[in-house]
């Protein structure tokens, strides 16, 4: 079994139920910002950065926490023992820890994107402090791998192009563990695979990613990490899915 940790980054609210999901709910959304540590053989891989630290320039969760760096200590890793870190796409919430003071966060580690959301973000969000900060001063310091569709960029990693929350997104698998970005961000867009999402690039292509993939990984039962959700399985309900945490599903093994 793939060893994962999921490093709650922080936890926060930028928009209501009714704006993320065009639903009659004005109450704020709170949701996880999560990345997620997995050991493949040898090598120790990061899905995704988080938010990054407080403050700084970007107006984005500017009260957030920020503890990836102290989520990792507890987990008993530093930044140069990361050897890839692998990105389900380029948003602002997924990206905060690439790059402090300068230079690359995880100083030993390969990062890999794909092409499509570094050139589209660098081309038409050139004027956010993230995309100058986190994406273009990465890029200039050589370390950022643009991928143009999916692969193996290390021996138990596999990259799979899915464009549709942003033209670049990707799902990722490392062993056992399926990574999907934000392929679904509430599990309303479990229930409903057809639900939009405000920040979705192209929902009919999110839309259609998921009634693909959904089906999928509740068939295959293994474990699947959701950047605002957690670490859990997908299984089917109805005509739709459900989200069973790992956390809740490890209680109840251990009650039985």
């Amino acid at each position: 079994m793939t060893d994962v940790v999921v490093l709650t980054d922080t936890v926060g609210s930028f928009t209501t139920m009714r704006d993320a999901f065009g639903i009659d709910d004005d109450s704020a959304w709170s949701l996880p910002f999560n990345a997620f540590l997995a050991r493949t053989g040898d090598a120790i891989v990061l899905v995704d950065t988080g938010v990054g630290p407080p403050g700084g320039n970007e107006r984005f969760l500017t009260d957030r926490a920020g503890r990836l760096p102290e989520l990792l200590a507890e987990a008993g890793v530093q930044p140069d023992e990361i050897a890839l870190v692998v990105f389900t796409h380029l948003h602002v919430d997924h990206v905060g820890w690439n790059m402090q003071g300068g230079a690359p966060f995880f100083p030993r580690a390969r990062y890999v994107a794909h092409r499509g959301d570094f050139e589209s973000f660098t081309t038409t969000q050139a004027h956010r402090p993230y995309v100058r900060d986190q994406l273009a001063a990465l890029h200039a310091t050589g370390r950022l791998e643009l991928i143009d569709d999916g692969g193996s960029p290390l021996a138990g990693v596999e990259i799979e192009h899915v464009p549709g929350h942003t033209s670049g997104s990707c799902i990722v698998t490392i062993g056992s563990v399926t990574f999907v970005g934000d392929l679904a961000v509430h599990e309303l867009q479990l229930a409903d695979p057809g639900l939009g999402y405000v920040f979705e690039e192209d929902r009919p292509a999110a839309a259609a990613a998921r009634r693909t993939w959904l089906p999928r990984l509740a068939a295959r039962g293994d474990l699947v990490g959701i950047p605002h959700l957690g670490l859990g399985r997908i299984r089917q309900e109805g005509d739709g899915f459900g989200w069973v945490p790992f956390a809740e599903e490890s209680a109840a093994t251990a009650s039985n």
